[in-house]
């Protein structure tokens, strides 16, 4: 463990795991990410707001980009809270690892706009990809937590749709079931950022009388059969530990090729600390190997 993550560490337990102690619930999580600082990416990289699908999108751009490829990124934030500014410290080192543009969609949040909402804006995100002339070959999605869930439901939907899905998938500590798996208790204490008791808060939030069984909710439900190489990372020390890993089993049981990276001593969704701590470089590194092998032309 780097001393920088020792001292995150630290950091996170005594500012965001003790306000979710006074206030469980997810929406704590909508001042949490409004009080964050925006870093600005640096100069080589070209940040400006597009329209995607009727969707707006932070648009990364590295110098020399193959615009013949994309990524399509989906951030976190409980289903309620983030922008796509609060990820530019993962999003834009994707964008210059891979050499593509990222695509980091501002989808509608719950509660203000429930299930199916935030899915359908990125169904339309990815289907003004394909309107641009860029093969799905040469598209990846990605998203963390939140995102990491919606990043699957829309390989789903679009499967569903009967739509070319994308050449990978990318899932940062994804929330694959609603009902959960045994780590959200396990890892209560372990777990450097949440409290066990904000997760019963989301699905009144999120998809309100919405069937746990619905596999555009609990991804993990679903047939992924056919869905496109995935890779998975999450902290072993973190609640969601395990809808990583039970995911990541039933998508190699039925021959997905997908990767699982657990990472010990780390938090959830480390990696769009990349400007500080060492462990997320690597991580994003790994990300970017990843993708760079699946994006290939």
């Amino acid at each position: 463990m780097s001393i920088q993550l020792f001292v995150a560490d630290k950091v996170v337990r005594l500012t965001m795991k003790r306000r979710f102690r006074r206030n469980p619930t997810v929406m704590e999580l909508r001042a949490i990410m409004a009080e964050m600082p925006i870093r600005p990416a640096p100069k080589r990289i070209a940040v400006e707001t597009v329209d995607l699908g009727g969707v707006a999108a932070e648009y990364l751009t590295p110098r020399g980009a193959d615009e013949t490829g994309a990524i399509l990124y989906i951030h976190g934030g409980g289903f309620v809270a983030g922008v796509p500014a609060n990820h530019r410290p993962l999003t834009w080192r994707l964008a210059e690892g891979v050499g593509v543009p990222v695509y980091a969609i501002d989808y509608r949040l719950a509660p203000e706009h429930p299930y199916p909402a935030a899915l359908d804006d990125c169904v339309a995100a990815y289907r003004a990809l394909l309107a641009k002339g860029i093969s799905p070959g040469r598209i990846a999605i990605g998203g963390d937590s939140a995102g990491g869930n919606l990043t699957l439901v829309t390989a789903l939907k679009l499967k569903a749709l009967g739509l070319p899905l994308p050449a990978a998938l990318v899932c940062l500590s994804p929330v694959t079931d609603q009902d959960g798996f045994e780590s959200r208790t396990l890892n209560a204490k372990s777990d450097a950022m949440f409290d066990v008791r904000m997760i019963p808060s989301v699905p009144p939030l999120y998809c309100p009388g919405a069937d746990p069984n619905d596999p555009f909710v609990s991804p993990y439900r679903g047939d992924v059969a056919g869905l496109p190489p995935t890779l998975f990372h999450c902290s072993r020390d973190e609640l969601l530990r395990d809808d990583s890993i039970q995911m990541a089993q039933k998508m190699k049981a039925v021959g997905v090729d997908t990767t699982i990276e657990i990472w010990p001593g780390v938090f959830h969704v480390w990696q769009v600390t990349a400007d500080v701590l060492p462990e997320a470089r690597r991580a994003v590194a790994n990300i970017v190997t990843f993708l760079k092998a699946r994006l290939a032309r």
